[in-house]
C-alpha cells in the first residue's frame, strides 16, 4: 500500500475502527473471561471446575500493559501506555506529552529527579493505573526496536527544524532509517504545541505496526516474546490497536493537564481489568452471575470497569435465579462506591455486609433487573 493510501485509510478509517473498539469491549471481557476460567492455571478460587455452574469463582488477572519511556541524559522524550485489551485481537497504544502535568510536577520533571520510577509513579497518580510493565528506550534503544522493518515510510505532516530554522525532517514522502526514529518521535518544532507533536507519534506507530504485521522475520520485535515491546509489539501487530494521545487541556500558563473524565473513561474502555496504582481509588470488587445467562457478563463488568471498579474475581452466584441486583459493600469506607455502581448497572439495592477478613471491598450479583443497552454503558 502506497504512503497516500495509508494516510487515506488511517485518516477515514479510524472513525470507524473505534466504534468498532468500543461495540467489541464486551465480547473481549468475555473472551478474557472464558480464557480464564478455562485455564489450568491455579486462578480459580476454589469450589466447582464448570464456569457455568453455580458458585465458580476464578480470580481476573489484570490487563497486561508496558509504559514505554522514551528518554536519556538530556531529558524525556516521550512517554507511551501500551496496554493489551486482548491479546492478538485488540489493543490500545495512548500517548503522553512529557509537559504532562502531575502533582508533583510536569512529568519531564519527575523523569529529571527519579528516572523511569518518577515517570511511573506519576502516571500512576494520573491514570489510576500502574503499568504492569516499565521499558526505558534511548535514541540507540528505538533504532535497536524497529531495525528490523527499517526504513519505516510515510507522508510527514510537518517540516521539522531546527532552532536556528534549518529542515532536519522535511514534510511529505519521508523514509526513516533506524537511527532518525528516536529523533524523530522526540522531535519538537520552535513554539510547537506538545499536543499537536504527538499527532506524529500515532501516525509512526500506525505504520510500523502494520509493516511489522507484514513481516516474516521471527525478530520483528527484538527481545522475549513474552516481555516489553518483544511481547506487545508482537501481540498487537496481529489486532485492531487503538492509537491516540490522551485528551489534555492546555491551561492559560501553558500546562498540560489531563481532562480526567475522558480520560478516565479511555482508559477503563482499553484496561477493563486494571492493576490498580498503590495508594488508588479503586474499589476491589468481586462480580457474580446471579442469572445462569453468560452473555451478561461481559456488559456488567464494562459498566463496574467504566465506573472505577477494579474487578479481581469474576464468577457465579451461589445459585442462579436472582431476580433483583446486589451490591454489597464489606467495609464502611466503599458504601458510596457502592451507590455509584449501582448507578453505572442501573439497577440492583445496596447493601453493607460486613467481612473484615476479605481482601475484596464490594460483591456484586446482578439479577435478571440488569438490562444492559447493547453498546451504551449499561
Amino acid at each position: 500500500m502506497g504512503e497516500r493510501g495509508l494516510q487515506g485509510r488511517w485518516r477515514w478509517g479510524w472513525p470507524v475502527m473505534l466504534l468498532g473498539l468500543a461495540a467489541a469491549v464486551p465480547l473481549l471481557v468475555w473472551l478474557g473471561w472464558s480464557a480464564i476460567s478455562g485455564s489450568s492455571d491455579g486462578t480459580d478460587v476454589g469450589g466447582p471446575v464448570d464456569p457455568s455452574a453455580p458458585g465458580y469463582q476464578a480470580y481476573v488477572d489484570p490487563t497486561p500493559t508496558l509504559l514505554l519511556i522514551h528518554g536519556d541524559g538530556d531529558g524525556l522524550e516521550g512517554v507511551t501506555l501500551l496496554a493489551l485489551t486482548d491479546p492478538g485481537v485488540e489493543g490500545a497504544v495512548l500517548f503522553l506529552a512529557p509537559e504532562t502535568s502531575t502533582p508533583a510536577g510536569p512529568l519531564s520533571v519527575r523523569w529529571d529527579q527519579a528516572g523511569s520510577s518518577g515517570v511511573a509513579d506519576g502516571v500512576a497518580e494520573l491514570l489510576g493505573v500502574r503499568a504492569g510493565e516499565l521499558q526505558v528506550a534511548d535514541d540507540g534503544g528505538w533504532a535497536a526496536l524497529v531495525s528490523a522493518v527499517a526504513p519505516i515510510s510515510f507522508d510527514n505532516p510537518d517540516v521539522l527544524v531546527s532552532a536556528t530554522g534549518e529542515a532536519r525532517f522535511e514534510s511529505g514522502a519521508l523514509a526513516l532509517a533506524a537511527a532518525d526514529v528516536g529523533p524523530y518521535l522526540g522531535w519538537r518544532n520552535p513554539g510547537e504545541s506538545p499536543v499537536a507533536a504527538l499527532f506524529r507519534h500515532e501516525l509512526f506507530w500506525g505504520v510500523w505496526l502494520e509493516k511489522a504485521a507484514l513481516s516474516a522475520s521471527p525478530d520483528v520485535f527484538p527481545g522475549e516474546d513474552d516481555r516489553g515491546v518483544g511481547r506487545f509489539g508482537r501481540a498487537l501487530a496481529k489486532g485492531r490497536v487503538r492509537l491516540e494521545a490522551l485528551p489534555v487541556i492546555v491551561d492559560a500558563g501553558g500546562a498540560v493537564v489531563l481532562d480526567a473524565a475522558a480520560v478516565g473513561e479511555m482508559v477503563n474502555e482499553v484496561i477493563p481489568f486494571p492493576n490498580s496504582a498503590s495508594g488508588g481509588n479503586s474499589a476491589r470488587v468481586r462480580l457474580l452471575n446471579g442469572t445462569g445467562d453468560p452473555a451478561l457478563i461481559p456488559n456488567a463488568a464494562r459498566s463496574l470497569s467504566r465506573a472505577g471498579a477494579q474487578i479481581t474475581i469474576i464468577g457465579n452466584a451461589s445459585e442462579f435465579g436472582w431476580e433483583t441486583t446486589k451490591i454489597a459493600y464489606h467495609h464502611v469506607g466503599f458504601a458510596s462506591y457502592a451507590e455509584g455502581y449501582r448507578d453505572a448497572l442501573g439497577a440492583g439495592s445496596v447493601v453493607a455486609e460486613e467481612q473484615p477478613a476479605s481482601s475484596i471491598d464490594i460483591t456484586v450479583t446482578f439479577g435478571a433487573d440488569f438490562a444492559p443497552v447493547p453498546g451504551g454503558g449499561g
